[in-house]
């Protein structure tokens, strides 16, 4: 079989599992940082406001790792 008919072949084919994978990491990164906002809820906001969201710098990992592994569509 040749590379582009395998290739023709696989390209419809939804690996399930990944996506799963892919959605247990995004809400296991959520979960902490919202977390993490609860936690440090009485503290004053110290990132800058037109960079957009106001969050204590606590949560500064937290944020970079919920965005980093979810898409802005979830």
């Amino acid at each position: 079989m040749s590379l582009e008919a395998y290739a023709s072949a696989k390209r419809d084919e939804i690996h399930t599992d990944v996506l799963l994978q892919a959605r247990q990491a995004c809400y296991k990164a959520r979960d902490a940082f919202y977390s993490c906002l609860e936690k440090h809820s009485d503290k004053k906001p110290t990132e800058i406001g037109s960079v957009g969201l106001l969050y204590p710098t606590e949560c500064k990992p937290s944020r970079e790792d919920y965005v980093k592994n979810c898409r802005v569509s979830w």
